[in-house]
């Protein structure tokens, strides 16, 4: 197989993801705010088999995942898949996001079982946002590790909030994974 061919394979998973997410754009009902579960629900349909989510957040709990216990793995993945949902439905909303073209890559990835896809997105108004998505070839297929919106980088992003968060909290990862998931889901944390 060979490195363009790879690339051709990651990017066909990112560019129907992409139309998938434009299609959801389309029905306008899904876009009210009463909709937002609703929103969120659909994306998570056509983000889950593409998403590594477990993948990334053990990325961003960084040398924390290690202290973690299983059950604090497993609940953090949770808001955390939480968390990039809502962040993903806001940015589709915030940016009325109308098309997108794919850009084809400057130079083959060394290693043919990652991948980087360039997208460039537009904006009703005419604003371009260049989306860099990395992919890792696993058994189920492409799954999506990292994204950098316009050049931040969010996995990291979110690493430095974790990490901040821990240090704030003297250690304790589970006040962190609670603090987080209240922010994330108000009202809506176990007891």
């Amino acid at each position: 197989m060979s490195a363009q061919a790879t690339w051709e394979e990651a990017g066909a998973v990112i560019e129907g993801t992409t139309s998938d997410m434009l299609l959801l754009l389309e029905n306008e009902e899904l876009l009210l705010e009463e909709q937002e579960g609703q929103l969120i629900a659909e994306i998570d349909t056509v983000l889950s088999p593409v998403v590594d989510f477990d993948y990334i957040s053990k990325l961003v709990m960084g040398k924390y995942y290690r202290k973690a216990s299983k059950d604090q793995r497993v609940a953090f993945s949770a808001v955390f898949k939480t968390t990039l949902l809502k962040t993903y439905a806001k940015a589709l909303l915030g940016f009325q996001i109308k098309t997108y073209a794919m850009v084809p890559p400057k130079r083959k990835s060394p290693d043919k079982r990652k991948q980087i896809v360039t997208v460039d997105v537009f904006a009703a108004d005419g604003t371009k946002f260049s989306i860099v998505y990395y992919m890792k070839k696993k058994e189920e297929g492409w799954r999506l590790v990292n994204a950098l919106l316009d050049g931040i980088n969010l996995r990291l992003t979110f690493k430095n909030q974790f990490a901040e968060m821990v240090q704030k909290n003297r250690g304790d990862v589970g006040a962190v994974i609670d603090h987080w998931k209240e922010k994330v889901d108000p009202g809506k944390s176990e007891a």
